[in-house]
């Protein structure tokens, strides 16, 4: 972990600690940097991804049908930090609450930051990932992407709920040849979405 990759992550770690749009104290950001060192050393990053020219069954349906309007394909991912930084957390929470929920957070960065980083290296004309649960859809569509990829093979597993484990892991799907970051303001739901109407947002 670089100083620079700490900058581009302590934004979304602070966000996610509660401090939104402000930094945290010193001792906070000191934590944040050593609990980010062990969150790296314990995570083992794993994907997998499969590249559709047409969207699978579970897609043509809205919000995805929309999101996915205008690409020439989509690619289904899934991806995890592995049980170690799982095994981290829950270690802390024993022996030190408070640093367990800031390595809490930074892992849940980390994960994005990894996998925002891997589907960059997929192709050049590609959005941002959608994950069942955004912009109103069901995540319940999980299970649609493991009938997929089968990421049992990277040690994830979902369970009755539709909970992922470990529970740093994502699965989401991108438009390809459709550029677009993750931003309220183009956001097909803006107008709709509860999230917005509480002040949240549903990336972060």
């Amino acid at each position: 972990m670089n100083s620079s990759e700490y900058e581009f992550l302590k934004p979304q770690i602070l966000n996610y600690l509660g401090f939104r749009g402000a930094d945290g104290d010193p001792g906070v950001e000191e934590m944040i940097w050593a609990c980010l060192k062990e969150v790296e050393e314990a995570a083992q990053f794993n994907c997998l991804y499969k590249f559709f020219d047409a969207p699978p069954e579970f897609l043509n349906a809205e919000p995805y049908r929309e999101f996915l309007s205008g690409s020439k394909g989509v690619i289904v991912t899934a991806s995890t930090l592995g049980i170690g930084a799982d095994r981290l957390v829950k270690r802390l929470f024993v022996s030190d609450p408070a640093k367990a929920a800031v390595a809490d957070c930074c892992a849940s960065a980390y994960i994005e930051f990894l996998s925002d980083r891997f589907e960059k290296t997929l192709g050049d004309d590609l959005s941002y990932r959608f994950c069942p649960g955004y912009g109103g859809s069901s995540v319940n569509d999980i299970k649609y992407i493991f009938d997929i990829l089968h990421p049992e093979k990277i040690g994830m597993e979902l369970t009755p709920s539709m909970f992922m484990l470990p529970s740093k892991s994502l699965a989401g799907v991108v438009a390809v040849g459709k550029r677009a970051e993750k931003s309220c303001r183009d956001c097909f739901m803006a107008k709709s979405c509860h999230y917005l109407k509480e002040g949240k947002r549903c990336y972060a």
